[in-house]
């Protein structure tokens, strides 16, 4: 089973430049498994020899291992804490001084809920807190589908049951069997594709020069190996400013505490770039 296994990773790459192997073994084991009972097969092995012919069935593969899946308000605790310590923070900070700006990067987006999680919540305390910052938010996905979806910025109902009430009337309206976000909202959020496992870059292009003050960047890290995860880390460790944050998914809080990152509120998977407090 092994060989057959390092044979479709060879095979893969061979045939679409894709690298099965970056990916966590258990992710990567379970994947293949459903792959292959979905093609009809039960041995690797015949699998195989089937997808050598059928180069439809390798680009069924490589989209098997696309995850997109995504919430709004995703984490009911880590948006409580942006909305009434986090972002007060911020707005407080920058507000009192020269470069009265933050910027904000949600990484792995998929189709925008948590960018556009974040745009709502933003756009209310900007109107509580009469803040005159600036706020900048790029929101970046490797998959063009998903990044089209997310500009799109319409959502069945099923979609949106985590959506504070007072938000799903003020920011949306029907749109056919599905809402809509309204344009200010949509329009307040930079979408582009871009494959954060990219070397040859720090950042999304559309974002210039990264510097962010907050990255969320929820349950990526656990798809992969220990190599990448420690690859993706860095990267956007050099992404934050000083005293920057990084929110994860709550299942990848061990996977960032290896990398000295300070646990902001150990409830929470918040992460700040110092090694010691600066919202405290």
């Amino acid at each position: 089973m092994q060989k057959a296994k390092s044979d479709i990773i060879r095979f893969i790459k061979q045939s679409t430049g894709q690298d099965l192997s970056k990916y966590d073994e258990d992710f990567l084991n379970q994947t293949l498994e459903e792959r292959i009972k979905g093609a009809g097969f039960q041995i690797l092995r015949d699998y195989y020899a089937f997808l050598k012919v059928h180069p439809e069935e390798t680009k069924n593969l490589v989209r098997s291992f696309n995850i997109t899946y995504s919430e709004f308000f995703r984490d009911p605790l880590v948006f409580a804490l942006l909305k009434q310590w986090i972002l007060p923070s911020f707005f407080s900070k920058k507000d009192n001084s020269e470069k009265n700006e933050i910027r904000i990067w949600s990484a792995a987006a998929a189709a925008g809920q948590e960018a556009y999680s974040l745009a709502m919540l933003i756009d209310h305390l900007k109107m509580f807190y009469h803040s005159n910052t600036t706020v900048q938010i790029f929101a970046s996905d490797i998959c063009l589908s998903e990044i089209e979806k997310a500009k799109e910025g319409s959502y069945p109902v099923d979609q949106l049951q985590k959506i504070p009430l007072k938000y799903l009337n003020e920011y949306f309206y029907p749109n056919g069997k599905c809402y809509k976000l309204i344009p200010r909202i949509r329009e307040s959020v930079d979408f582009s594709i871009y494959d954060i496992l990219d070397t040859k870059t720090i950042s999304p292009p559309n974002s210039i020069y990264g510097s962010f003050d907050l990255i969320y960047c929820s349950n990526l890290f656990i798809y992969y190996n220990a190599k990448i995860r420690s690859q993706i880390v860095q990267k956007l460790k050099k992404n934050l400013t000083s005293g920057g944050l990084l929110v994860t998914g709550d299942s990848e809080k061990e996977i960032l505490a290896e990398h000295k990152l300070y646990e902001v509120c150990p409830p929470a998977a918040i992460f700040q770039k110092e090694t010691t407090p600066i919202y405290s």
